[in-house]
């Protein structure tokens, strides 16, 4: 059997929502407790997201490090300190900082 052609655009649309359901799995089964589960989640959608150039628009939910999905507090520290946010992630130690988002006007 042949397959079929499928067009980049297409395959474009598909792989995103492949991404956000895959990340909606992750969430769910970090939250059951199945880290592994959750884990691998992660891993197919970001694979996904770079075999079909999609930008996972999920940042901040996951360690780029160990790929874990981030269920505060349980798996990441969040603290504040001097208009930064650092994530400590629990299971491999790794560190995210980002400067904080200011609100503009009074």
């Amino acid at each position: 059997m042949a397959r079929r052609h499928v067009s980049k655009r297409s395959a474009k649309d598909i792989a995103e929502e492949r991404v956000d359901v895959l990340f909606d799995e992750a969430a769910i089964e970090a939250r059951k407790g199945d880290d592994l589960r959750a884990k691998r989640y992660v891993g197919l959608a970001l694979r996904m997201s770079e075999r079909h150039k999609v930008r996972a628009t999920h940042k901040r939910t996951y360690c780029p490090e160990c790929h874990t999905y981030f269920v505060p507090p349980r798996n990441v520290r969040v603290r504040t300190r001097s208009g930064r946010v650092a994530m400590t992630c629990l299971s491999c130690g790794h560190v995210i900082r980002y400067p904080m988002r200011t609100k503009k006007g009074g």
